[in-house]
């Protein structure tokens, strides 16, 4: 299923812009919420007011059978006094047990869909990144995209969608206990909110731009350790070599001690006015009783009122504490929502109209492709060109090269020739800026571009690994009941790891790797790389400097692997020892963007041009 197009632009306010990525269903779900909002607001107040003409009744129990609440529940039950006060007690205690019940389910139902809700946009933030065409990646940090998928998402649901929906139920339950209040004494009632609501919305508008400011560096921070942190357990062979350990540990304690300070910075401004809230709320009672005994009321008359007032104030104070904290959360975290809600947005092949109706879905993601686009005769590149966008530069100008199918083509050239962008337009990573590129005479476009892809097995210089079995490392990303053991086998022959696996590995295939191989050696992971190219028998083998950081030796094994499948495919080789591609049946030479020259071996050494000069030199490619 696809997004819907047409979703919230970038000038809506951050949590309409989180409301329109909610799917239909958390919509319907939210409705529901609504409702136990309500609910429970409602037997928060009869819980309150039980204890009003319940206290009467403890006072001056015939008094209080007299009255408008009383009265009716007695004429029901008609029992001496002291039997229906115990009565009226246990329906008292029933009531404030109901409605904390129901405090709780609605605290749960909160949880329940905020996590849902997450757990859903987490997917579909996996999903837009995973859609996102190669060109996304080279332009983003790999860490910034798994703390957006993981923490941005978990700091989104933990510090804006819950307290957003607990400052909703709990200003419910601040209405309704203010609607009784008014009820029973205007003015009093009046008095209360404008001084408690006023108290705490003037100390939020003082510190919400500070709370604003806090959250932007926090997001900053928090950015800037998860990529110190990826970084250096990535390259921790080279930092242990170098003894960088001081430097990197240094890297990393900057971004971690501020991240610490603005956290701390933002709890103590949550927390700021809850002492001296309660000091105002309880004096606030204490004035109360003063007022009402210096007004002529006596015992039985006040008692119930001001049994009601602190039973109202120790309900109201938590409430009006708590919509103030998570307000001030949902202040501190909002550029989550601008990280989160940006990023989906930026689905590509979507609208951006502010169509408040529509919402998203989460995305279908890109599956395997059954049917290869077959190979027969040619892979054409006309009049090829490519530029970066923001450059203006071109990287290739006007490139056109003719591969006959089951052919051995290598491509070489000086750093910065345009070796590796040609490749990732032939693998279907980028798409050039102009001209394009035909198999058989089919123009490779997005619509098919799965079906080309599908036809080929990709070698890179740096194997990725996963810290798994090595059957899973050459079946890769295929889910283990569906691995086929017969390809499997097959592949490992085809690269020379097979003897390997069951000679030297105690557990042949299932023996685990460690985490990107490192239980295994630079030729044994490069094998295990060409086996997985030659799992799907693809028409085309390309290898990206697949050998340069291998040593003489263990290269021609691999090379020797290659020259079994000789004239059985057709194989594209970017190499940086001019030596590796002496076999190919044709060479291409790329100088600044542009087919310098293209032949054998030998004759680009008897032309004595740019491939002669790069041989004789002893250079690489």
């Amino acid at each position: 299923m696809s997004p819907i197009a047409g979703g919230p632009s970038a000038s809506a306010s951050p949590m309409t812009r989180l409301y329109r990525l909610l799917t239909p269903e958390h919509r319907r779900k939210l409705l529901v919420l609504g409702l136990l909002v309500f609910l429970s607001g409602f037997f928060e107040i009869a819980g309150v007011a039980s204890i009003m003409p319940f206290m009467g009744m403890i006072v001056d129990p015939r008094l209080a059978l007299e009255s408008r609440w009383i009265a009716p529940v007695h004429h029901f039950f008609p029992l001496p006094p002291r039997e229906f006060m115990i009565l009226m007690g246990g329906i008292v205690l029933g009531v404030l047990f109901l409605s904390n019940l129901v405090s709780a389910l609605t605290t749960w139902s909160i949880l329940r869909f905020s996590f849902t809700a997450g757990r859903d946009l987490s997917k579909m933030m996996f999903a837009v990144y995973l859609n996102h065409p190669y060109l996304f990646f080279l332009n983003r940090n790999t860490s910034e995209l798994a703390q957006n998928t993981l923490f941005e998402i978990g700091r989104l649901v933990n510090n804006i969608l819950i307290p957003f929906l607990t400052v909703l139920s709990r200003a419910v339950i601040v209405l309704f206990i203010l609607g009784l209040l008014l009820a029973v004494n205007p003015m009093i009632a009046l008095l209360s909110g404008l001084v408690l609501g006023g108290a705490y919305g003037g100390i939020f508008l003082f510190v919400r731009r500070t709370l604003s400011r806090t959250g932007l560096e926090v997001s900053k921070e928090n950015t800037r350790r998860f990529q110190v942190a990826s970084e250096t357990f990535s390259g921790i062979k080279d930092i242990k070599i170098l003894g960088r350990e001081q430097a990197f540990f240094d890297l990393f304690a900057v971004p971690v001690e501020r991240y610490t300070y603005f956290q701390a910075k933002s709890q103590m401004i949550s927390l700021l006015p809850r002492y001296a809230m309660e000091t105002l709320a309880f004096g606030g009672i204490i004035v109360i009783v003063i007022a009402l005994l210096s007004m002529g009321g006596n015992l039985s008359t006040t008692l119930p009122l001001i049994s009601l007032y602190a039973l109202a104030g120790y309900r109201l104070m938590p409430s009006l504490q708590q919509i103030f904290a998570n307000w001030s959360l949902i202040r501190f975290n909002l550029p989550a929502i601008d990280k989160v809600v940006s990023d989906i947005e930026s689905l590509p092949g979507r609208e951006t109209g502010p169509h408040s109706g529509r919402c998203f879905s989460i995305p279908s993601v890109p599956s395997k492709i059954s049917r290869p686009l077959p190979l027969r005769r040619e892979i054409r590149l006309s009049e090829l060109s490519f530029s970066y966008p923001g450059r203006d530069d071109r990287v290739l100008d006007r490139v056109t090269l003719s591969i006959p199918a089951n052919a051995s083509v290598g491509i070489v050239g000086s750093t910065g020739s345009g070796k590796t962008t040609t490749l990732d337009i032939l693998l279907g990573l980028l798409e050039p800026t102009s001209g394009e590129l035909t198999v058989d005479g089919v123009a490779v476009t997005a619509e098919n571009r799965r079906r080309w892809q599908a036809s080929l097995g990709y070698v890179p210089q740096q194997i990725m690994l996963v810290d798994d079995t090595v059957r899973n490392n050459i079946a890769f990303g295929i889910p283990e009941a569906e691995i086929d053991m017969e390809r499997v086998i097959r592949a490992a022959k085809l690269a020379h790891l097979h003897d390997f696996i069951q000679t030297e590995l105690a557990d042949g295939y299932d023996t685990g790797i460690g985490e990107r191989g490192v239980r295994l050696s630079g030729g044994q992971r490069q094998r295990i790389g060409i086996a997985r190219a030659l799992y799907h028998d693809p028409a085309v083998l390309v290898l990206d400097e697949a050998t340069s950081a291998l040593d003489n030796m263990t290269e021609s094994v691999i090379m020797e692997a290659l020259s079994t499948l000789s004239r059985q495919k057709t194989i594209l080789m970017v190499a940086h020892r001019l030596t590796t591609v002496r076999d190919c049946d044709m060479i291409v030479v790329l100088e600044r963007g542009r087919i310098a020259d293209i032949g054998t071996y030998d004759e680009l050494l008897d032309r004595e041009g740019l491939f002669a000069t790069m041989v004789r030199g002893g250079s690489v490619a």
